[in-house]
């Protein structure tokens, strides 16, 4: 059961090659005004200088448990709640920014709502060094429209999530291995086929534009299936069965991947079309051009291609 006085919050925070923006992150969970919190970081074999950062901070609330080898996210993240004792945990990315009251105003979501087991927030995206771009995801505070949300796109699966301990004790883990990147996707689905979640409609914190992050650096269509192969399973946990990962059918997890490749396979420069739309999103210019100059160099007489390389950089340059 919950303290809903002074409930301890668990941060759990993993770090590869981080050292760009890993004091920024650390110091803006330091300085939060709630401070009945403990920030659990793993660096996960990082080969800059990231380790040696973190390990210069005399703090007291911080506790490392660091990898002696290279785990990748779900492993990392999962040691660290299992190190954890919080009555609340939230997954921080190492290059991402915490708003001084994020936490305070999180716990009081949960203290005023005592049925609500996961709550996120409004996140905006900044630049690589931190310029903010007034872009944010879409987000509900009605359960049923979450729900409603969730079944298509990602509007919940995002590290500004709270969730109760009990929760992922339920589930039995945070994001699953076989994720390489829509991990937080298929976690938050998993939540919210179970239990009531939430939304704080404020911006609490900035999710920085890294190029080569999890969810960026794509240089295959994989990330694309991923998405899709989310989904599968949602559904096949909504005809009321264990979903195939649950289940360890790795045949049909590889069935579905081929199903879903050929579109890719078909126009083997689709992905590279459907992330420079993403990046364009994103406000990340110079990636979507990148992305297409790489279309145009495998297919140079596709004319979609230049159609969106040129769009691509008339928005960049004359922005229209």
């Amino acid at each position: 059961m919950m303290s809903l006085v002074h409930p301890l919050v668990s941060v759990l925070l993993p770090a590869h090659n981080a050292e760009k923006y890993i004091n920024e992150t650390i110091d803006s969970i330091l300085a939060q005004t709630y401070t009945n919190f403990e920030l659990l970081i793993a660096d996960d074999c990082s080969t800059d200088d990231t380790r040696k950062i973190i390990d210069s901070y005399s703090d007291n609330r911080i506790k490392c448990f660091h990898n002696s080898e290279n785990l990748r996210k779900p492993k990392t993240i999962q040691k660290l709640f299992e190190n954890s004792k919080g009555e609340l945990i939230t997954m921080h990315d190492a290059d991402d920014i915490s708003l001084p009251q994020r936490f305070e105003k999180m716990v009081e979501v949960f203290q005023k709502q005592p049925d609500v087991y996961m709550c996120g927030h409004i996140i905006e995206r900044m630049t690589e060094k931190g310029v903010p771009l007034g872009l944010y995801r879409k987000k509900s505070d009605d359960f049923q429209e979450i729900v409603q949300l969730m079944k298509t796109d990602n509007s919940d699966g995002d590290p500004s999530m709270f969730i109760k301990r009990e929760v992922i004790e339920d589930l039995g883990e945070i994001f699953r291995p076989y994720f390489a990147n829509n991990m937080d996707y298929d976690f938050a689905l998993r939540v919210v086929e179970k239990y009531k979640t939430t939304n704080l409609l404020e911006v609490l914190s900035y999710y920085r534009n890294v190029p080569n992050s999890i969810s960026k650096g794509v240089l295959t269509y994989q990330k694309l299936v991923t998405q899709d192969i989310t989904k599968f399973l949602a559904q096949e946990r909504a005809e009321g069965k264990k979903d195939a990962l649950q289940r360890n059918d790795m045949a049909t997890i590889k069935k579905m991947e081929e199903l879903y490749s050929l579109p890719y396979q078909k126009d083997i420069t689709l992905h590279f079309r459907k992330m420079a739309n993403f990046f364009m999103y994103c406000k990340m210019n110079n990636s979507a051009i990148q992305s297409m100059l790489n279309a145009v160099r495998l297919e140079p007489f596709k004319f979609e291609n230049w159609r969106v390389l040129q769009y691509c950089i008339r928005k960049t340059y004359l922005g229209f």
